[in-house]
C-alpha cells in the first residue's frame, strides 16, 4: 500500500486550531463590551442631572458615609447626626510650630500644618486649632451667583498654655472641606471653592481644588476665621437643548463609539468565517483529489497484474 501523506491531516487540523482560538476571542470581545454597556447604563441612571453631577463609579468600594449637617434640609432631618468639632495641638519649639495633620471624627474637615505655621512665642509650648461646625444661615449671605455647600466652620488658633488668640497664619495651613451633593443644578459639579470670613459678615473666595471623587475642596489659609464650601449656581432652565447636549453629550459619544466596535467585531467574525469556509473548501477538493490518484493508481497497478497473468495462461 502506498503511503498516506500527513500533509491533507495538518490542513484538516490547522482551521480547528483557529476555531478554537477565535472562540475565545470572540467571547472576551463580547464580555468587554457587556461590561462596557453596563458601565454606561449605570452613569446614565446614577444622576438625573447628567453622568457628571453625580459621584463616579468607580471611586471607592464603600460610598462616604451621609453627611452631618448642623441645619440639614428637611427631608434629611431624620437621618441626620450631628458633625463634630475638633481641638488639635501641635509643638511649639523655638522655630515655629512643628508639622501635624488632623481630622474631625466624622472627617469632614482636615487640617495640615506645615513646618513653623505658626511662629514661636514666648513662654508658649504649644499651638491649639480648634474647629466649630456652624449653621451658615447665621453667617453673612454667600457671594452673588452662589450656592452654600454643607456647614460652616469656625476655626480658632492659640497658643498654650496662654490660651492668647492667633490672628494670623506664618507658613502653610491647608484645609480640605468635604461637601455634600446639592439638589439644585450648579454651574460645574466639580467647581467648589472655599469661602473664607474672618468675622463671618463677608466672604472671600480662597483659591481652591475641588477632588469629586471624594467630596473635598481644598485651599490655603492665611488666617482663622469661618470657612465653607461654595458652588457656583446652575442655569433654572435646565431643560434646554443647549443643556442637555452638554449634560448627555458624553455618554451619547460612548454609545457611538461601542456601535462601531461591535459593527467592526461583527465583521471580523464574518471574515474569519469566510476563510473557514474557503479553507474547509480546499480541503475537500484536496481530500478529492488524493482519492482520485489512489483509484488511478490502484487500476494501473490491477491492469499490470493482468497483463502479466495473461501470458502465462496462454502457455
Amino acid at each position: 500500500m502506498r503511503p498516506v501523506s500527513c500533509q491533507g491531516r495538518r490542513a484538516t487540523d490547522l482551521p480547528a486550531r483557529r476555531h478554537g482560538t477565535g472562540s475565545t476571542r470572540r467571547v472576551a470581545a463580547l464580555a468587554g463590551l457587556l461590561a462596557a454597556v453596563a458601565y454606561l447604563a449605570g452613569a446614565l441612571a446614577s444622576g438625573a442631572l447628567g453622568p457628571w453631577a453625580r459621584r463616579p463609579l468607580l471611586d471607592g468600594l464603600a460610598p462616604r458615609a451621609p453627611y452631618r449637617w448642623v441645619k440639614p434640609p428637611p427631608e434629611l432631618a431624620s437621618g441626620n447626626k450631628a458633625p463634630s468639632s475638633g481641638h488639635f495641638e501641635a509643638k511649639l519649639t523655638g522655630g515655629g510650630s512643628q508639622v501635624g495633620a488632623f481630622s474631625t471624627q466624622d472627617t469632614q474637615v482636615t487640617l495640615i500644618l506645615g513646618q513653623a505655621a505658626f511662629k514661636a512665642s514666648s513662654a508658649q509650648t504649644k499651638v491649639a486649632v480648634d474647629v466649630t461646625p456652624v449653621d451658615p444661615t447665621t453667617l453673612a449671605s454667600p457671594p452673588e451667583g452662589m450656592l452654600i455647600a454643607g456647614n460652616a466652620y469656625r476655626v480658632q488658633a492659640s497658643y498654650l498654655p496662654s490660651k492668647q488668640s492667633i490672628g494670623t497664619v506664618d507658613g502653610e495651613l491647608s484645609l480640605g472641606l468635604v461637601y455634600p451633593l446639592l439638589s439644585a443644578p450648579v454651574s460645574d459639579p466639580a467647581g467648589h471653592v472655599v469661602l473664607h470670613s474672618r468675622d463671618g459678615r463677608a466672604w472671600t473666595q480662597l483659591p481652591s481644588v475641588d477632588v469629586p471623587g471624594t467630596h473635598q475642596v481644598n485651599a490655603q489659609l492665611s488666617e482663622p476665621g469661618y470657612v465653607i464650601a461654595g458652588i457656583a449656581a446652575g442655569s433654572t432652565n435646565s431643560n434646554s437643548l443647549s443643556d442637555r447636549i452638554y449634560r448627555q453629550g458624553p455618554l451619547v459619544a460612548g454609545v457611538l463609539l461601542l456601535l462601531l466596535a461591535a459593527l467592526f467585531f461583527f465583521r471580523r467574525r464574518g471574515a474569519y468565517q469566510r476563510l473557514e469556509a474557503e479553507v474547509a473548501g480546499g480541503d475537500g477538493e484536496a481530500g478529492e483529489e488524493d482519492s482520485s490518484r489512489e483509484e488511478a493508481s490502484a487500476g494501473g497497478d490491477q491492469g499490470e497484474r493482468a497483463g502479466e497473468v495473461g501470458p502465462d495462461e496462454d502457455d
